[in-house]
């Protein structure tokens, strides 16, 4: 289902569908990340809920957690993300422990440097910052951004994570999307990653 026009970025919370029609499959990637073959072709064969929590906090940062749900009880990660740009170290049960950070962000300020090693290329802007709905009505953010900047770097595994989040047009219908650039530390595996989110009311 498609996005309600009046769900934004500003507020991402309640149920997020995986279209697994339209996303990225995620088996390479994982396997990229170093999760274990079973628990890859658990994660391929269920279906991924995310419930997102959205609030702005006592200092004004805004604060998400979202639990990842799978279809027959699977328990997914836990995503806790604060919009402060500020490094935090967390342990996944899925990804192991990475150090990250997260900000808001407009497409022009994709170059923007984060507070941990990372390496753009031009492919990886390109895949990151094209077909973006990006109508004045996206604008979400405290000084008007439209999406969200998500980085993770995981120094036991060697690989980075680097995710923009916003809203797209799929199929002609406007949905919740992640574009994500996952590589190892050496540079020489790099996944370009789409993921397409319905709207369950």
């Amino acid at each position: 289902m498609a996005a309600p026009a009046e769900v934004t970025i500003k507020d991402l919370s309640g149920k997020w569908v995986m279209d697994k029609n339209v996303s990225t499959p995620a088996d390479p990637v994982l396997n990229t990340q170093g999760v274990s073959w079973a628990l890859r072709k658990t994660i391929g064969m269920i279906t991924l809920t995310l419930d997102v929590k959205q609030t702005v906090e006592a200092d004004g940062v805004t604060f998400i957690k979202i639990e990842q749900i799978g279809t027959g009880g699977f328990k997914g990660t836990t995503e806790e993300r604060r919009l402060d740009c500020k490094l935090k170290e967390h342990v996944d049960s899925v990804f192991g422990t990475v150090n990250g950070c997260t900000r808001w962000i407009n497409l022009d300020q994709i170059n923007d440097p984060f507070p941990i090693e990372y390496q753009n290329t031009p492919e990886d802007i390109k895949f990151l910052t094209e077909d973006w709905i990006e109508d004045d009505c996206e604008k979400g953010g405290p000084n008007g951004e439209k999406h969200i900047d998500s980085f993770v770097r995981n120094e036991k595994r060697s690989w980075t994570a680097r995710q923009i989040w916003g809203f797209s047009m799929i199929d002609n219908e406007r949905h919740y999307v992640r574009r994500v650039v996952v590589k190892t530390l050496n540079g020489k595996t790099v996944h370009h990653v789409k993921l397409v989110y319905n709207w369950k009311p």
